[in-house]
């Protein structure tokens, strides 16, 4: 097949929601066309107290799911297994503002037969100014540049489908925090790449119906050592655990959150013989790209300026 002829990807639009249906249908409404435009649109309801059904009614060509029980991030997996677009794309239900052309930047993306995951640039809804920064660069140097991370922003992306489903989706042990992580490094030991393109723009309107507080400090804390456990080499592991939980330990004085952060230490520990035995050897290839992109980090004095004016975690 000529590259004048070449298929054009499908697309499946999964929405991961959970008690927030006025903004749901806001959304919705932003994505009309691409209804219009042939992609999939797949609802993931997080067992929200008013079922998304409820909000959905009105939009025939919208698939809803209903999970179970709150299933955390793993939600989105439920969308994943339903999907049949070469390409899914994931939201969160107050991320608006991806247009069609979105799907050409795509394809032109995905063109790349390596990538398999790319992350968008996600903008603060009234402000403009870019939020959602996880990747481990200085934000003010790399918003407007293409590079590899092994980092998710997991409601503002979008993967292979095929790719899902040779490694699978993000681990339901871990409800929410560092599943990103966990789901790229198995992507990249697999071959393939993650990338952060701010081709792609959101914006996030941060609604706070239905997050508690206290959950980075304590979801933070347990998953960095579970992350670490099921993933990287004793060595590296140790260094990005201790250097995680040691941050999250200041954060939770400083945010008066210690009891969250001491419950997820212990709690952590209490999951390790699960961890273990769900360990899987990165190659020396993973390992190496791994090492590449942590050599981007920023220098300790931006990071802790960065910190001081922010509560809850940041990524180091």
């Amino acid at each position: 097949m000529t590259a004048g002829t070449a298929r054009r990807l499908t697309f499946s639009i999964v929405i991961l929601t959970f008690n927030r249906g006025h903004l749901l249908k806001r959304l919705l409404d932003d994505l009309r066309s691409f209804s219009r435009s042939g992609a999939e649109i797949i609802v993931v309801d997080n067992a929200s107290d008013e079922p998304a059904s409820n909000f959905t009614s009105g939009y025939p060509d919208v698939v809803t799911l209903r999970a179970p029980r709150n299933l955390g991030a793993a939600g989105r997996n439920l969308g994943f297994d339903a999907a049949r677009g070469d390409v899914i794309v994931c939201l969160d239900d107050d991320v608006f503002g991806l247009s069609t052309d979105a799907l050409e930047q795509l394809d032109r993306i995905f063109a790349d037969a390596k990538v398999a995951a790319v992350n968008f640039k996600v903008l603060e809804e009234g402000t403009g100014r870019v939020v959602n920064w996880v990747h481990h660069r200085e934000i003010e140097k790399f918003a407007d540049e293409t590079f590899d991370t092994y980092e998710i922003t997991e409601g503002a992306v979008a993967f292979r489908r095929n790719v899902l489903r040779d490694v699978g989706g993000y681990p339901e042990s871990f409800f929410l925090s560092h599943e990103g992580p966990d789901l790229a490094f198995r992507v990249m030991n697999g071959g393939w790449r993650v990338i952060y393109s701010p081709a792609l723009n959101v914006t996030h309107s941060f609604a706070p119906e239905g997050r508690k507080s206290w959950r980075n400090y304590y979801f933070d804390t347990r998953n960095t050592l579970w992350l670490a456990v099921r993933n990287l080499p004793v060595g590296y592991g140790s260094w990005t655990f201790f250097r995680q939980t040691a941050a999250m330990f200041f954060y939770s004085i400083r945010d008066r959150h210690f009891r969250w952060w001491f419950k997820g230490a212990w709690d952590g520990l209490k999951g390790l013989p699960q961890a273990v035995r769900e360990r899987r050897k990165m190659s020396r290839e993973t390992m190496r790209r791994i090492r590449e992109i942590d050599s981007f980090r920023p220098p300790l004095r931006y990071v802790i300026r960065k910190r001081l004016s922010k509560s809850g975690s940041m990524r180091l």
